[in-house]
């Protein structure tokens, strides 16, 4: 069993019931907050906030109440992006990891309102990260503040949002595809900006009890350069799984006529250019550990290792 396995085995349960209990606190009205429940907790990898918290560990240090809190908001984001991305107007899809997505199951204007709701409740529970922890382990307003902003890039108009605007154009065929537009336009802000946002969370949380009071400009500087390498550990780790998720569902793809890597380079090439992404990610890996007598690896690359032939 891989040291992600344990990982796993220990804080997915924590993540699904921080998620069930913030999600039954999310309305004034139950009904509502079921359908927000049901978008969220039907199944799911919980990848990106269990991506927060390895990041955390993988710097040895604790994961308080606070911390756990912030890591599942992204997945409010995700989950909102999932149900939007279902509807008729985008993906029309009516059913999701097997069961009816929520247009199909509540209505097409209830999923348009459930995403709005998980979207913007998604901030709430990072701003209230603090209602579940003893003062010691409270993080700053300041932090917060930054993780907020950090998140609404992300997700938004410069990220996740603008890669969906990409990916509804290659869905229509307005545009003449090529790889480097697939890349750049569609697979790093559409996938990759909410992994790269989790990663770099988790390096900010983790250096939490040493970064206040910090005047040493030498450690400022290698702290940011900790951060962005995080950033661009989880953009690369996420291209590398948008590329493999391509490759599996490349015979689906022929049938949706949707243009995706491998149909613009081939599969083999696909491969060679997933591989790419899982390198450089793992060298940013190796100049962490040179840097940071602290940091242990192992947990991350075993997030690299999930990405394959055999996913």
């Amino acid at each position: 069993m891989t040291k992600l396995a344990v990982f796993q085995s220990e804080w997915a349960p924590k993540i699904e019931q921080q998620l069930t209990q913030d999600l039954g606190e999310a309305s004034s009205d139950s009904a509502f907050s079921d359908m927000m429940a049901y978008a969220v907790l039907n199944g799911g990898k919980r990848l990106r906030p269990m991506l927060t918290l390895a990041v955390v560990t993988s710097f040895g240090q604790k994961i308080t109440p606070s911390i756990l809190k912030v890591a599942t908001a992204v997945e409010w984001v995700h989950a909102y992006s999932l149900v939007h991305d279902d509807l008729p107007a985008m993906d029309n899809d009516l059913l999701r990891r097997g069961k009816p997505s929520v247009h199909a199951l509540y209505g097409e204007a209830e999923a348009i309102l459930v995403g709005d709701a998980l979207l913007t409740g998604a901030f709430h529970v990072v701003s209230s990260a603090n209602s579940c922890s003893i003062k010691n382990d409270r993080i700053s307003a300041e932090e917060l503040l930054l993780l907020t902003q950090m998140l609404s890039v992300q997700a938004g108009g410069s990220g996740m949002v603008v890669g969906q605007v990409k990916d509804m154009q290659n869905h229509s065929q307005k545009l003449k595809i090529d790889a480097e537009w697939l890349l750049n336009d569609v697979y790093t802000p559409k996938t990759a900006a909410l992994l790269g946002f989790s990663a770099t969370a988790g390096s900010r949380l983790a250096h939490l009890d040493s970064e206040h009071d910090i005047s040493d400009d030498e450690i400022m500087r290698g702290r940011l350069a900790t951060h962005l390498a995080l950033l661009t550990f989880g953009i690369d780790f996420g291209i590398a799984f948008q590329i493999q998720d391509d490759l599996d569902d490349f015979n689906q793809d022929d049938i949706e006529n949707i243009t995706s890597l491998p149909h613009l380079i081939g599969i083999q090439a696909a491969r060679a250019k997933r591989d790419e992404y899982l390198t450089n990610a793992r060298k940013i890996l190796t100049d962490l550990a040179a840097h940071n007598l602290n940091f242990d690896r192992t947990l991350l690359d075993d997030f690299l290792n999930l990405i394959g032939d055999e996913i």
